[in-house]
């Protein structure tokens, strides 16, 4: 099982989940925004095993560098995205007024990939279309989509290796999964598959 807590961080209020698995205690965090007393205080003492990262833009990466060296976790990332976690014209920090903490990967992930949190298997589902290494992780009941899918919209596309079609195949990949899941979305409120697939006018299309 696997217990999930959300905090909002940055100017861009990104989203970031600490998941842990209840039976080892082992967690992961989606995405890490910054590297802040707010951020540590929210790992607080976690056992923290992975960073996961949906994207390699700079609001979902800011914090990397910091956090791993606080607690060892490895960065896990696309092999498409991974020169953007030491780019900031990758990243787009560059355009955005906000540092680039350069780092490196220690995990390159691509699409089927299993990555093993204590007694939770996390399956990498790449969704390209946002950044054309955009991947979404499925655990348990919970799909973490990054800047793919949101509440009753997706990400863009009109930055630098964002795709009208791809974000669209990407989107009909997600809603054609069998059964009912939570979406945790890199941006905004929390969602179902279901829901989505009934009223997001982009999964409809």
């Amino acid at each position: 099982m696997l217990e999930v807590k959300c905090a909002v961080f940055g100017k861009l209020e990104n989203n970031c989940y600490l998941i842990t698995d209840k039976a080892t205690s082992l967690s992961a965090l989606v995405d890490c925004t910054e590297d802040s007393e707010k951020m540590r205080a929210f790992i607080g003492d976690a056992n923290l095993k992975y960073i996961l990262l949906t994207h390699g833009h700079y609001d979902h990466i800011g914090g990397v560098k910091g956090i791993k060296a606080l607690t060892g976790a490895k960065a896990v990332i696309s092999k498409e995205d991974e020169p953007m976690l030491s780019s900031s014209r990758a990243s787009l920090a560059a355009f955005s007024f906000s540092a680039q903490n350069n780092t490196e990967a220690d995990l390159i992930i691509s699409d089927g990939d299993k990555i093993t949190l204590g007694e939770t298997e996390i399956t990498v589902l790449a969704t390209k279309g946002h950044t054309k290494g955009g991947v979404c992780y499925i655990a348990d009941d919970c799909i973490f989509t990054g800047d793919t899918l949101f509440f009753c919209s997706c990400g863009r596309t009109d930055l630098p290796g964002g795709s009208d079609r791809e974000i669209l195949e990407s989107l009909k990949k997600l809603a054609s999964i069998k059964g009912d899941y939570k979406i945790y979305a890199g941006h905004d409120r929390a969602s179902t598959l279901d829901f989505e697939r009934r009223n997001n006018p982009y999964m409809n299309r």
